[in-house]
């Protein structure tokens, strides 16, 4: 699908330096992101005009390694998105398994198990349209993952 979550750089500057650059693109207006700084952790988010359920978040973390500022880049959905859609996946196992259970209980003991299979149906249907659904937003959230990962590289390299 063509997003890297996680990727490190090196880059001969300081940290102090970077995140100077960082500060100083942190007050302007025309930016597409806005950035939060703390102690060498820079998190980036889509503005609010532009902010939709598939938008990406990048956190980046300075590290000194020898010479060179490592920094630590990831990129992820929105945090909400990502506990709903947790959530909805954790409910449709939990479904499955126990409709699951009482199907081949129910056929064990001569039940008609009807109820239990169109319950674990559905929980499945819930499990596949959840993943369809963030495969999609992956998919959408390419160009702003490009965007962000392009205005992060040009501040860099300013």
């Amino acid at each position: 699908m063509g997003i890297n979550i996680r990727r490190t750089y090196n880059h001969p500057d300081s940290q102090e330096h970077l995140l100077g650059k960082f500060s100083r693109t942190q007050d302007t207006e025309d930016n597409p992101f806005t950035l939060q700084i703390a102690n060498r952790l820079i998190s980036l988010n889509v503005k609010q005009e532009e902010h939709h359920w598939w938008s990406p978040e990048m956190t980046l973390r300075l590290e000194n390694e020898e010479n060179n500022t490592a920094i630590y880049e990831v990129i992820g959905p929105n945090s909400s998105m990502f506990t709903l859609a947790m959530f909805f996946v954790t409910l449709g196992s939990v479904v499955f398994l126990a409709a699951l259970m009482m199907s081949l209980s129910q056929m064990t003991v001569g039940e008609s198990p009807l109820l239990a299979v169109v319950a674990t149906i559905l929980s499945g249907l819930l499990i596949i349209v959840t993943f369809g659904v963030l495969a999609i937003g992956r998919m959408k959230a390419t160009n702003q993952v490009s965007t962000l990962r392009q205005f992060v590289g040009d501040i860099i390299d300013s």
